[in-house]
């Protein structure tokens, strides 16, 4: 919502909130089911409105922004659980994508794993066109994955730096998917 100077301490100059960065175009909030019951109250207010005011502010200002709101958690379950307000649940909920976890999709990650060594190797210095032994790969299929794609990417990245040859091995994987 930004702040106006002097409103704490630290605040030495005014700062523009997001909101209004974001004036007449879009805003993307990550991870909006982290976000304390407060601030809901807060952002539900500027849905509603379409006014933001700055901290330690007077001035409100009028904001049209399109909001994207993500989260990796259930809305409907939280809401259920007095952990997200329900009146914000309805005002986010105009269009709904579901994105299935990585262990709910694992035909993609053998292509997943192309793209990202692909990635990795076009950012490194010294480029290799690496491939996955077909242990290894059976192995990522059947990591139950917690952490979604960005583990797949740590994973995949750890095994860049440690393979020795042109193949990724079992032994190049982490622990936890070694296990598997």
């Amino acid at each position: 919502f930004g702040h106006v100077r002097g409103a704490f301490t630290g605040a030495v100059a005014d700062r523009t909130g997001l909101f209004r960065q974001a004036d007449g175009g879009t805003i993307f909030l990550d991870e909006i089911g982290e976000l304390p019951l407060a601030m809901q109250t807060k952002l539900l207010h500027v849905i509603e409105d379409k006014e933001v005011r700055p901290i330690g502010g007077e001035q409100i200002r009028k904001v049209d922004v399109r909001i994207i709101a993500a989260t990796n958690r259930d809305p409907q379950e939280m809401v259920a659980a007095g952990k997200f307000r329900e009146d914000l649940y309805y005002r986010l909920s105009v269009f709904q994508i579901r994105v299935p976890a990585l262990r709910e999709r694992r035909e993609d990650i053998p292509e997943l794993v192309r793209f990202i060594l692909a990635r990795i190797s076009r950012g490194n210095p010294a480029p290799r066109k690496l491939a996955i032994d077909p242990v290894a790969e059976e192995l990522l299929a059947a990591y139950a994955w917690p952490g979604n794609v960005r583990e797949l990417e740590n994973v995949i990245e750890r095994a860049y730096i440690l393979a020795d040859g042109e193949v990724i091995t079992p032994g190049d994987l982490s622990p936890e998917v070694a296990r598997t």
